[in-house]
């Protein structure tokens, strides 16, 4: 048996609890902010992806501060940097910086750092003014692209400027598949997934489906 529901039915909040404990598991952006006074920022955004390959492009949906969808929409940190500074840094989070990322979400009042907060390691990036996480396997240093209302959430887009790649998971040139990389071969810089609630997933079965038409290398 099915359970047919209206959206009309739902408030705000419960819609929410039902997208994120449904479309699971999904990619974590560790977004790294600074603010006009120069106060570093960062926080986890799991409504995230790649938007475009080229130009390169990545987006991730950032909501009200205390995901109050409902009521007087107070933004957060990241959000009223990248409106100030227009730049951004998406960094991948690695297994071994688990309990830091999940620590970069508490809900610190405006201007304090979360770099500070979690104990993370701050690293000078080549372009934007914030910094990226040390030894994050990859960082993605972005230009803000453009930024479409959603309803109480921002989707922010950023056109990437540079990358960082650590060289733990740098795999080389190949032919014509440049810049190849590999995030599965130590399992502590495995990307870490949210699930619902508090639950994340580690990368742990892999199988590979060959496609007909490709691409499968």
């Amino acid at each position: 048996m099915t359970i047919s529901l209206s959206t009309a039915d739902f408030q705000p909040t419960e819609m929410y609890f039902l997208l994120r404990d449904s479309v699971v598991p999904r990619p974590i952006a560790w977004v790294s902010t600074i603010s006009a006074e120069g106060v570093s920022n960062i926080a986890p955004f799991s409504f995230f992806n790649v938007v475009s390959p080229y130009p390169p492009v990545l987006g991730f949906s950032c909501g009200p501060r205390g995901d109050n969808h409902a009521g007087q929409w107070v933004p957060k940190d990241t959000y009223t940097n990248i409106v100030a500074m227009r730049e951004f840094v998406v960094n991948i989070v690695p297994e071994h910086l688990m309990d830091e990322m999940v620590k970069t979400a508490a809900d610190l009042a405006p201007g304090d750092s979360e770099f500070r907060y979690a104990a993370l390691a701050e690293a000078a990036s080549s372009i934007v003014k914030p910094p990226r996480v040390a030894w994050a396997p990859i960082s993605y240093e972005c230009k803000l692209y453009d930024i479409v209302d959603a309803g109480a959430n921002k989707w922010i887009m950023g056109s990437v400027q540079h990358v960082h790649i650590d060289e733990a998971v740098y795999v080389g040139r190949k032919g014509e598949q440049n810049h190849r990389i590999d995030l599965l071969e130590k399992i502590e810089n495995r990307p870490v997934g949210r699930l619902g609630r508090a639950n994340y997933v580690r990368v742990r079965e892999v199988e590979t489906r060959l496609r007909r038409d490709g691409p499968n290398n």
